[in-house]
């Protein structure tokens, strides 16, 4: 059963910060959610390729993240630009597959988690 709410939610494991807390509430939400999406999947006509090919052009692969931003401005701060300069080359193409800049095809790491500016925002107006 490829689009069982077990199935997806496995699938959808690798995309989360603390998978081990997927229990109780959170769980029972998620899986509500899978089970309503597995059964519009069902009544769809489109061919699974075909909606991903829908999918991937509205959904860009590459989205600038804070941590991304901090860490470039951070290293412009120290006179390299080249981080300001590859992330606007990335993000001219997000919805492209771009081998080159795979690297920024990822969770935010741990040690950007509590960095002020990387997770922790603040307004000052």
């Amino acid at each position: 059963a490829q689009h069982s709410p077990e199935a997806m939610l496995e699938t959808l494991k690798s995309a989360f910060y603390r998978p081990t807390e997927l229990k109780g509430n959170i769980l029972e939400q998620w899986t509500d959610w899978l089970n309503r999406y597995a059964t519009r999947l069902r009544q769809e006509t489109t061919s699974p390729e075909a909606r991903r090919q829908l999918m991937y052009r509205v959904n860009p692969k590459y989205v600038l993240r804070n941590y991304m931003a901090q860490m470039a401005i951070d290293a412009a701060e120290k006179g390299d630009y080249s981080l300001i300069h590859e992330l606007y080359d990335l993000l001219l193409r997000p919805y492209d597959e771009q081998p080159q800049y795979e690297r920024w095809f990822a969770k935010r790491p741990e040690w950007a988690r509590h960095k002020v500016g990387c997770s922790m925002l603040s307004c000052s107006s």
